[in-house]
């Protein structure tokens, strides 16, 4: 005899781990941002802000990672023999946090300074 474990926990304790989860995953969240910020006050202070570049990476890492699940849907849903929607939308913004991270970085490099181009 099993028992499935909705039964047992009931269906309110059952999404409590999930919750759990969720609060967590949260509370990294706000708990990173934070130590950005106060990075960010320090570099203030000690007046060295200007030197701060920010990293495009997540740029990338975003716009790779939003391209290959939009990809994804399209494909999957192709094979099964439906019109793709979400994964379009998906597919574009991904492609398009890479075309921002790239003209960015063009931009960077109009920008530096000549002495910096040549180290």
């Amino acid at each position: 005899m099993t028992l499935p474990i909705q039964s047992i926990l009931g269906d309110a304790a059952f999404f409590v781990p999930f919750a759990v989860f969720g609060l967590g995953a949260l509370g990294l969240a706000f708990y990173l941002s934070r130590l950005e910020h106060e990075k960010e006050m320090a570099l203030i202070e000690a007046g060295e802000y200007r030197q701060l570049r920010t990293d495009g990476r997540a740029w990338i890492l975003g716009g790779l990672l939003l391209g290959a699940l939009g990809l994804a849907d399209v494909t999957t849903t192709f094979l099964a023999g439906g019109v793709p929607q979400e994964g379009v939308a998906a597919a574009f913004v991904g492609l398009a946090a890479l075309a921002y991270y790239f003209y960015k970085r063009r931009e960077d490099r109009v920008d530096a300074p000549e002495s910096a181009t040549r180290a």
